[in-house]
């Protein structure tokens, strides 16, 4: 995984009882992630940065220049940055590379 490289995100689960499950599909652009710390600092190209919720999972696929990987995970912290509206993603079970992923990529 490289900066500049695309992510997606969607809600796969609410960790607050009475929230809404979202079923909107977010883009964003990896800034840098950091192997030790598990997280992937990214930058969102669409939607708010409230529309991300702190009390949720998600499912994060990244594509690289060679393959597509998943992994599922937190939203620990989102801030306007002086790289944008920026998120940082605290992954929960580590890489999982996607087969076809043409196929898979959700736009």
């Amino acid at each position: 995984m490289r900066k500049g490289d695309v992510a997606v995100l969607h809600m796969i689960k609410t960790l607050r009882v009475g929230t809404v499950l979202d079923e909107s599909v977010y883009s964003g652009v990896v800034l840098q992630y950091d192997n030790r710390k598990e997280c992937i600092y990214l930058r969102l190209e669409t939607g708010k940065l409230t529309d991300l919720s702190l009390d949720a999972i998600y499912e994060c696929k990244i594509r690289t220049e060679k393959e597509e990987l998943s992994c599922t995970g937190r939203i620990r912290e989102r801030y306007q940055g002086a790289s944008g509206k920026t998120f940082i993603f605290e992954i929960e079970n580590g890489f999982y590379k996607i087969k076809n992923s043409a196929k898979n990529m959700r736009s």
